[in-house]
């Protein structure tokens, strides 16, 4: 009985530690699942947050590829709704105070100017000077915002991306690299503050950081909030990137050389600039716009927003404006901010109505007659007798409705300018360095070659309107360029190629090693590489500039190649003994080309505030203590300001409802031109955004948005490259006129009505391009040779031909100039890379 009492007992305890194991397994088998459940959801979470970053990180980088595209072409991002706006909310003004230097305004100020667009230089206006956390432009996106900022994000946005839970959230643009450089004005307790001074070499044109954010979202595409309304961000991240300005030479000319400009044939130049630093033959002696002395055309600001003196005995109308004399203004300079509109009409007295007493805005005087006048801001140009031939006369008067026979034309040289063969210049004595300047006010715009300057041998400095400026060939720097060709490493697409001279075979190794003939490397259109700066170095590899004992290849004759598809694109340096043609042929297709744009006069304009009620004033808030605001003067740009924000120049034209005072021929009878109507105090400027349903105000009321002085011109059909162009405005209801300047296929343009957009027809406003006409040239860019011009053919030239030794040709080669090459836009024309990504960070 015991033993078997013992044996139930030990069976018991048995039991009992199989149900403990059992237990025991069971919860580490449970734990053991846990943690696999528990690593699983890690994994997930770990994949999702990469797969978060990873999707932040490409959108950040789809952001800079649009912001590098701004730079590379302006236009084509505004038309497309990539491009900010220039709007001063986007903007961190500038303080530049460091000992002399003061400078205080916004990158590209005036509001009609397309962000990131040409130029990138020359101008504080067009430079950037900020830091990360003071950038020049900074946009940053604001949940449920209705800012500038937030709503060009969120346009965007939309046009990046179809995933709605990924956003651009800021975008800043400021400053490059300026190693050695000296921050100032940086905030306080903010790093990576303040704006960088002139002076050190900046590496590069601009910085870019762009950042993107991943965001929780509901099934239905709605983003998920936290507590204070802001989004949820699942994940952030930035990219940063250098930009500098891919190094492609400038040109502002369409023959250039060092040597003799001659030739025994008819070598004809249209739009652009004849210079040479020795004797030059000019065989197209054309008329172009007038020019009082060798820097300035006809001021022609002076009728385009101008008043004159009061005068005694003169009949007035009700909204005559004239200024006090010039004689009181000397003795009360505060008069010379006044105009005054005549309110109630009559003949003037004999005797000045005392102008003083209507020295504030609205005030009004009373002649002894009766006639009435209300004292308003004076206009920009005021005629005075201050300088003889140059603010005395309404030079506008002069040019409108005349034929100018070819407006960009000029000829400068070092020595003696002749005509076709030895034949004397009009007007010459032998030694007159601009024989025919434009010198009375009775010479015809349309008659007089005041556009030849003639031994420009030195700068005269001792006047403000020299007769000499110096004549200097642009040498191209040899060592410069080829260390330009040679960092694109010859790869296509670069837009930078080197090319090696191989002697045995009289050839050129160029990309992908092969070597071939020069002519077929100069083909952009078939040799694979399209436009781009083409190098061809010495025959030995040296320097030939300044004796350095490079030694030039031998010259270069391009022959007729009918059926084949010929031209040159982009900019070609050459360092051969001589490069011309004999003979064109077939070998170029017609395409349209376009002219030059319309003249305007670099003097500013008045800045008005921001409802566009009143000028602008600094130093004090009202006249005559205050001094008008003037912007963009001297910068080499056309300026207006974009008063009501549309992003175009809006003008508005009238008829002449008085007989203009021509200074040079019969007056203009009443109702026979047009004119811009110039901005004054609480005018309306139209809405022009769309031409298809343009917002002409009362034609009471009606003016123009605050611009520089321009000269519409009437450009001549497509089909005559040769014809000149009509100076002056034409009906703006019915602008037949108007001419395609914009390409849409193989030789053909816009087809324009009055209601194409400003931007691919020319108009009434003004236009920085000209209208397209047709051509076949052999060059599309600019060709520049270290030798000289040699050449019997015909051929046709777009662009700019400079040659380093003397120009001689004695066929009958015709040289058309492409103004882009001065302006910098020639790299978008032929789609070239105006800009290069020289740093790319990703991880941030």
């Amino acid at each position: 009985m015991t033993v078997e009492k013992h044996n139930q007992s030990k069976t018991t305890r048995e039991k009992g530690s199989a149900l403990l194991v059992s237990l025991m397994v069971m919860v580490g088998l449970s734990l053991l699942g846990l943690g696999f459940v528990a690593i699983s959801e890690t994994e997930s979470a770990i994949a999702g947050n990469e797969r978060n970053y990873t999707q932040a990180q490409a959108a950040a980088e789809a952001g800079a590829k649009i912001a590098i595209e701004w730079f590379q072409d302006a236009v084509w991002a505004d038309e497309h709704k990539l491009l900010p706006p220039n709007n001063v909310a986007l903007k961190t003004e500038r303080n530049l105070v460091n000992g002399s230097e003061t400078y205080k305004g916004y990158y590209k100020a005036n509001a009609g100017e397309l962000l990131f667009d040409i130029p990138f230089k020359i101008t504080k206006n067009n430079k950037l000077y900020g830091n990360v956390n003071s950038a020049d432009i900074a946009i940053t996106y604001k949940q449920g915002g209705t800012d500038v900022a937030t709503k060009y994000l969120d346009t965007l946005n939309a046009k990046l991306f179809s995933d709605k839970s990924l956003r651009i959230s800021d975008i800043r643009v400021y400053a490059p690299p300026v190693p050695g450089g000296t921050i100032i004005n940086t905030k306080a307790g903010v790093s990576d503050s303040g704006f960088w001074a002139e002076g050190p070499t900046r590496f590069g044109l601009a910085t870019v950081r762009v950042t993107a954010q991943k965001l929780a979202i509901r099934p239905d595409g709605t983003v998920l909030l936290d507590s204070d309304g802001d989004a949820r961000v699942l994940a952030e991240r930035s990219v940063k990137l250098v930009l500098a300005e891919t190094p492609f030479p400038t040109v502002d000319g369409a023959i250039e050389t060092s040597g003799s400009l001659v030739g025994q044939g008819n070598f004809h130049v249209y739009w652009g600039k004849i210079l040479s630093e020795k004797n030059t033959q000019w065989n197209r002696p054309a008329v172009g716009m007038p020019w009082l002395d060798a820097k300035e055309h006809l001021p022609f600001e002076y009728g385009y927003d101008s008043t004159e003196d009061w005068k005694i005995n003169t009949a007035y109308e009700v909204g005559d404006l004239v200024n006090a004399p010039n004689s009181e203004i000397l003795l009360d300079a505060e008069l010379g901010q006044f105009a005054y509109r005549c309110v109630t009409a009559g003949t003037s007295a004999g005797a000045s109505p005392g102008w003083a007493a209507a020295k504030t805005v609205g005030s009004t005087v009373t002649e002894g007659t009766g006639v009435q006048w209300r004292a308003e801001a004076s206009r920009q140009f005021r005629v005075a007798p201050t300088e003889a031939m140059y603010t005395d006369t309404l030079w506008l008067y002069a040019l409108l409705e005349q034929g100018i026979e070819d407006p960009w034309l000029h000829a400068r040289a070092r020595r003696e300018i002749v005509i076709g063969n030895s034949a004397k210049l009009p007007c010459d004595d032998g030694a007159s360095p601009h024989p025919c300047d434009f010198a009375t006010v009775n010479e015809s715009v349309s008659g007089r070659l005041s556009n030849v300057f003639q031994h420009q041998n030195f700068t005269d400095t001792s006047t403000s309107h020299p007769e000499r400026i110096e004549v200097f060939f642009p040498t191209m720097d040899y060592e410069f360029w080829k260390t330009v060709a040679q960092s694109g490493d010859n790869q296509a697409g670069n837009d930078l190629y080197f090319f090696k001279y191989d002697a045995v075979k009289d050839q050129f190794i160029g990309p992908g090693g092969y070597s071939k003939p020069v002519e077929d490397w100069l083909n952009a259109k078939l040799n694979g590489l399209g436009a781009g700066f083409y190098f061809f170095d010495t025959a030995n590899g040296k320097n030939p500039q300044y004796g350095k004992g490079g030694t030039l290849t031998p010259g270069i004759a391009v022959s007729a190649q009918d059926g084949k598809n010929w031209q040159m694109q982009g900019y070609v340096y050459l360092n051969a003994e001589a490069f011309g043609t004999t003979g064109q042929g077939n070998m170029v297709e017609d395409d349209v080309y376009n002219m030059p744009g319309e003249p305007f006069r670099d003097v500013g304009y008045r800045k008005v505030d921001v409802d566009g009620k009143n000028y602008e004033l600094s130093g004090a808030a009202t006249l005559p203590d205050g001094e008008f605001q003037v912007i963009g003067a001297n910068n080499d740009v056309w300026d207006f300001q974009d008063v009501n924000q549309n992003g175009v120049f809006d003008w508005y034209v009238a008829l002449n409802t008085k007989v203009l005072k021509r200074p040079n021929s019969a007056d203009i009878p009443v109702g026979t031109v047009w004119l811009p109507v110039p901005w004054r105090e609480g005018c309306t400027v139209p809405d022009l955004s769309d031409m298809k349903t343009p917002v002409w105000p009362n034609p009471a009321d009606a003016c123009s948005e605050p611009h520089e002085p321009y000269i519409n011109f009437q450009y001549p059909d497509k089909g005559n490259p040769k014809d000149g162009v009509t100076a002056g405005w034409t009906d703006p209801n019915a602008e037949t006129f108007r001419k395609p300047k914009r390409r849409t296929g193989v030789n053909t343009g816009e087809n324009c009505t009055d209601e194409s957009s400003l931007r691919v027809c020319t108009s009434n406003g003004y236009d920085v391009d000209g209208a397209l006409v047709t051509l076949a040239p052999i060059l599309y860019g600019a060709l520049y040779n270290e030798g000289g011009y040699s050449g019997s053919g015909n051929a046709v030239y777009y662009g700019a031909v400079l040659m380093r030794g003397n120009f001689d040709a004695s066929g009958s080669p015709e040289v058309f100039f492409n103004e882009c090459l001065a302006r910098g836009c020639l790299e978008s024309q032929l789609e070239m890379q105006r800009v290069m990504v020289t740093s790319y960070e990703t991880d941030q």
